[in-house]
């Protein structure tokens, strides 16, 4: 009998050892889905917090675009205004309306300068294909001067609204051409 108790006590102090791991797992499972539950509501919140952000990020962009195009609308409806009284006045003076085109065309370029518009350099200045469009070549002294303005470029900055279209110079063959 007393083999019997041994095994008995044995089996008693497995079990109890099984018993006390068996609660450490369960605790430490509880452990575990609590934090996988503040993580799945972390990771909730911030999908929420990134979707409001792309949201307002692409209602602020639009804002922005619709700004921007109402500035300028407000910049050069002045000039449509001028135009408008310029075409009043040239019934009654038609020689007029010259002096006044002019005027118009000067306040124009100063609300672009305003706006931060920059003419393309012109004749005389070196060839840039960044700026220039060529259309035409002509003999010249100098080779890849501008030697003609057939429409005028405009740039903001380093960004390009528009080339100038030009005619290049190519330098004069000197002697025995076919």
């Amino acid at each position: 009998m007393a083999e019997n108790e041994k095994i008995e006590e044995k089996l008693e102090k497995e079990e109890a050892e099984v018993l006390a791991e068996a609660e450490k797992l369960e605790a430490e499972l509880d452990s575990a889905r609590r934090e996988l539950s503040e993580l799945k509501e972390k990771y909730l919140r911030l999908l929420a917090d990134f979707d409001n952000y792309r949201k307002r990020t692409a209602s602020d962009l639009e804002a922005a675009k619709r700004e921007g195009k109402l500035e300028v609308l407000r910049a050069i409806l002045p000039v449509l205004d001028d135009l408008e009284r310029a075409l009043e006045h040239a019934e009654a003076d038609p020689s007029a309306i010259l002096e006044g085109v002019k005027k118009i065309k000067d306040a124009f370029l100063r609300i672009l300068a305003g706006l931060g518009v920059e003419e393309v350099p012109g004749k005389g200045e070196d060839f840039d294909p960044a700026y220039h469009e060529a259309i035409g070549v002509v003999e010249g002294e100098e080779e890849g001067k501008i030697a003609e303005v057939y429409q005028k470029g405009y740039r903001v900055g380093d960004f390009l609204v528009r080339p100038a279209r030009v005619a290049v110079t190519k330098k004069k063959e000197v002697g025995g051409g076919k």
